[in-house]
């Protein structure tokens, strides 16, 4: 085994033993079935060898990036040199902001599984369920860790990788779990060298090697044959390259076994294997089916075998459930040259801008600093005496420092003095801006995606330039991209297989909402509807959506929404309920729950809202006109009474001003104290009209007179001076 893959071994992270026992275990040829032990472990030596072999380079390269982007940016032999000499060996490192930015962006963009039914027999409803399985799987194994690690490996190094195992779900429990594990160390991987995809999915074998010490080891296979002293001295002779400084390489090994199996195309249009044909036919005859063969053709179907092996031994051993080796990497920008694959990250041509820039910047702190103590220059002889405050003059400030006077041929010399000397600040200081020009052009990021740029730029104009610096590294995402694609591939493919009982489980909606579903069983759904999710029917396929995270589309829907609204605010009475839910704020959801149960019938989409019959929402209409017919009968007949009572109020306040007239014509028309007596008389008649007026009742002729008491007409007053009544003064 090369050096190389061994650099990172002590900070290597401890993998997790997969589960890979299938819930049936494929059939093998004679030949696979023979296989010694031996065989297979010479096998995986082989491709060990041959793996290392053919990325001796990339690996080399790879962990020079990385060293690189964490500060270890001064050659050793360079560095060496200045340290002795006391000089500075500054590390300005730029290239750490430079991978965050492609790093972070990827983050705040995060690829999304979508899964899609593309034969008979596969169903949307299930490709929903299964699609919402992968974000239970994603969610349940912190799966974002494992795509951030190899992403982040990828961008410094130019590759990385991540696992897919299976574990029961509990100690507890007999049923089976998918999980997506993160590699933190991307040495510790070998995939196959002769695979052509770029996501490895046609990679035939694959490897995830890891050092344990003498007594870790024992510890955890305290069975082993390595465990006896003989074994254990010689295992660097048996098997070279898996032993160093004591610890011993363990490896988990995956590899394919192809095995010809005759299949049967039925009349059905079904493709059943060999032995399960009979069964298919006397299942179909029960039925009262005609069922026949139609082709019979021999396949050459793949079966993934693995092991745990220490170089000379088998320690462990089983069957992977699935079709593909589990072990997906993600690769950085690769390029093929003279028939050799090169793996390259963002750090492989920043390294030589980000030296230039570190030399610069050393070199003006030497220079500026150095600049005020250059060396003294005297004559020989005039620091005799004085050495000790000489030679620290340039380190320590003293107060006064004395020479001895010498003279040359006759004449005294001058006292030491500095050599005046201007250093090259400005040289210095346009080589940094180059070096800082040439760090952004070989990496594609420029100033407005570092957070720099004009005041006075739009920000359309700068999301532009985003969008620049965000293609020249798109190839990092998009290779990001077809990684958790396959992985989307291998959890579809696993499902039906890991899943293959009547169970209850978790899916996670595109929103976030979570929701129990009925595996494999015939159940009735929330609208007391037949439903069965049979994940094994059909096939299915994996895309991918690309783009801003389900949180930033509701975040612009949001304010797609509220604009739609000002312009239009009858639509709130139609889609309250949707614009609260997309807001970002505490009780959004509370709120748009309330608002949907006010929305009219037919509006609201919620199954479990009883729906109101078509025959009674026409009575509802009906009695909804009557009672609008009613209300405006009402209010006539309202304004009717309303109308005569204020025609009747109107007339008795004439009929009042009326009489108060006439009382006030009479009182000016009196003259005589037998006159004053006569209309006094008069005026009890009047007032007693006027209390009549008051109560409402009308006045008759036959009223005119006033009644006595007991009901007989009052005697008409006399006016005095003998005068018949009804004579007017005048007369």
């Amino acid at each position: 085994m090369a050096d190389n893959l061994n650099e990172q071994s002590e900070d290597a992270t401890q993998i997790e033993d997969a589960s890979v026992t299938a819930p049936e275990a494929p059939e093998t040829d004679e030949a696979e079935a023979a296989q010694s032990d031996d065989d297979i472990i010479k096998r995986a030596r082989e491709f060990l060898k041959q793996a290392t072999e053919s990325e001796t380079d990339i690996r080399r390269l790879a962990l020079e990036d990385i060293e690189f982007s964490i500060g270890k940016q001064w050659p050793d032999n360079i560095e060496q040199d200045r340290n002795r000499d006391g000089r500075p060996c500054l590390v300005i490192n730029r290239v750490q902001q430079f991978v965050q930015q492609v790093s972070n962006d990827q983050r705040q963009n995060r690829p999304c599984i979508k899964v899609h039914p593309v034969s008979d027999g596969a169903r949307e409803e299930t490709a929903e369920v299964i699609q919402g399985l992968i974000r239970h799987i994603e969610y349940n194994s912190n799966a974002e860790v494992a795509y951030d690690r190899a992403f982040d490996s990828a961008v410094r190094g130019g590759f990385g990788f991540w696992r897919v195992v299976t574990d029961f779900a509990s100690p507890k429990s007999f049923d089976q779990e998918i999980y997506i594990k993160s590699i933190r160390n991307a040495f510790s991987v070998f995939l196959d060298p002769n695979a052509q995809e770029p996501d490895g999915s046609d990679a035939d074998e694959g490897m995830i090697c890891e050092y344990l010490t003498k007594d870790e080891f024992q510890r955890q296979y305290p069975n082993a044959e390595l465990n006896s002293a003989e074994a254990w001295a010689s295992v660097g002779n048996m098997a070279p390259g898996w032993m160093r400084d004591g610890s011993v390489c363990v490896s988990e090994y995956f590899y394919k076994v192809w095995v010809d199996e005759p299949l049967h195309l039925l009349s059905t249009g079904e493709t059943v294997k060999d032995k399960d044909l009979q069964g298919r036919l006397a299942q179909a005859a029960q039925a009262g089916i005609q069922v026949s063969v139609v082709k019979t053709r021999t396949a050459k179907c793949p079966y993934v075998k693995w092991i745990k092996m220490n170089g000379i031994e088998i320690l462990e051993r089983g069957d992977w459930a699935g079709r593909y080796i589990p072990i997906i990497p993600v690769y950085g920008n690769e390029v093929h040259a003279n028939g050799k694959k090169h793996l390259e990250g963002i750090v492989r041509h920043a390294k030589d801008p980000q030296r230039m820039l570190n030399y610069w910047k050393s070199a003006a702190t030497e220079t500026i600093a150095l600049a005020p103590r250059a060396p003294f220059v005297g004559a020989e002889g005039q620091f005799e005496g004085h050495e000790g405050e000489w030679q620290t003059a340039n380190r320590r400030n003293h107060s006064y420092l004395q020479y001895k006077p010498v003279s040359l041929n006759g004449t005294q010399a001058p006292p030491p003095a500095r050599q005046a000397y201007e250093p090259p600040v400005q040289a210095i200081t346009q080589s940094e801006r180059m070096a800082a020009d040439d760090l952004k052009a070989t990496t594609g990021i420029y100033d407005p995606s570092l957070g720099a740029g004009p005041a006075d730029t739009s920000g359309v104009a700068i999301q532009r330039r985003n969008n620049q610096a965000q293609t020249a590294n798109f190839h990092f995402v998009d290779n990001l991209t077809r990684a958790i694609r396959h992985t989307g591939r291998i959890c579809v493919d696993l499902i039906p297989r890991i899943y293959d009982t009547a169970r209850s489980s978790r899916i996670i909606g595109e929103d976030g909402t979570h929701k129990i579903v009925r595996l494999n069983q015939t159940h009735k759904d929330e609208a007391g509807e037949e439903q069965l999710y049979d994940l094994d029917a059909g096939t299915y396929d994996v895309t991918m959506d690309v783009g801003p995270s389900f949180a930033s589309k509701r975040q612009e829907a949001a304010a797609s929404m509220q604009s739609l609204a000002q312009s239009y605010p009858e639509i709130m009475k139609v889609a309250g309920d949707l614009f609260v839910k997309n807001m970002d704020w505490p009780g959004a959801q509370e709120i748009s729950e309330r608002i949907k149960k006010t929305l009219p019938p037919g509006l609201s989409d919620d199954p479990g809202k009883p729906q109101i019959p078509p025959q009674i929402q026409a009575q509802m209409q009906q009695m909804g006109q009557m009672i609008d017919q009613l209300t405006a009968h009402l209010n006539s007949a309202s304004q009717e009474i309303a109308t005569k009572r204020f025609e009747l109020e109107h007339k008795e306040r004439i009929a009042l001003a009326q009489i108060n007239a006439d009382i006030e014509i009479n009182l000016a028309k009196m003259g005589s104290t037998a006159a004053i007596a006569a209309l006094t008389q008069d005026i009890g008649v009047l007032r007693h009209q006027m209390s009549l007026v008051g109560m409402g009742q009308p006045i008759g002729d036959d009223q005119q007179q006033s009644q006595a008491p007991g009901g007989q007409p009052a005697a008409a007053p006399q006016p005095t001076g003998g005068q018949p009544p009804g004579t007017s003064m005048e007369q």
